[in-house]
């Protein structure tokens, strides 16, 4: 008779609890800081630059300088800048100067991330991302992605009923679009955000309230 078998005694160490406490505490503080650094970094650095634009341009003496002038500045900059892109004009000039940069190698790829990111969070009529689906692929698999065009009157080759499908890559900057029958693709319950960051972290993200 064959004697049982001692299954072996699992052994836990005594800094496990305290360690995924630690990594608990570290997941919780890094986006916060993260986020607290960038934005600290875009201020601070747009206040030290204007600051200088305001005493040596602007000829105003430097005790008559008070902190947050420079910050103020630069919102009035973008709002005056936002009225000059009305102009045909500035329009024209402005098309010629992304045309040059869209032409320099490196600089194109840089400039065209920015681009896409500005669009990303500029107003809804001008988001690139419409709708979130969840597009049926091949061998039963799904995909999440997001429609980018629901129509192709200037390649008329593509045909009709067909969708143009962004699916971003995780972890990376980048991804590819595919096109697919309307009939692939199913409509999701997810803002754009939401479903950015669910794919962008591989599914990794959860709500908050969880």
């Amino acid at each position: 008779m064959k004697e049982p078998t001692q299954r072996p005694v699992a052994r836990h160490s005594i800094f496990g609890p305290p360690l995924r406490t630690f990594f608990r505490g570290l997941a919780a503080i890094l986006p916060l800081a993260a986020t607290g650094a960038l934005i600290s970094w875009a201020v601070v650095g747009g206040e030290t630059l204007l600051r200088h634009v305001i005493i040596n341009w602007l000829r105003l003496p430097e005790a008559q300088y008070w902190p947050g002038m420079g910050f103020v500045l630069s919102i009035a900059l973008v709002f005056v800048i936002g009225l000059l892109m009305y102009s045909f004009i500035v329009r024209q000039i402005y098309r010629r100067l992304t045309n040059l940069l869209e032409r320099i190698p490196i600089v194109k790829f840089v400039y065209g991330m920015f681009v896409d990111v500005a669009r990303l969070v500029s107003s809804a009529e001008e988001k690139p991302f419409r709708r979130v689906v969840l597009v049926r692929l091949p061998e039963g698999l799904e995909q999440i992605g997001f429609v980018t065009r629901e129509a192709f009157e200037d390649h008329p080759d593509i045909g009709e009923g067909k969708l143009a499908v962004y699916f971003p890559m995780s972890y990376q900057l980048g991804g590819f679009t595919v096109i697919v029958p309307k009939a692939n693709a199913k409509e999701l319950d997810m803002s754009v955000e939401e479903a950015l960051r669910f794919c962008v972290t591989a599914g990794v993200s959860r709500p908050e309230s969880e």
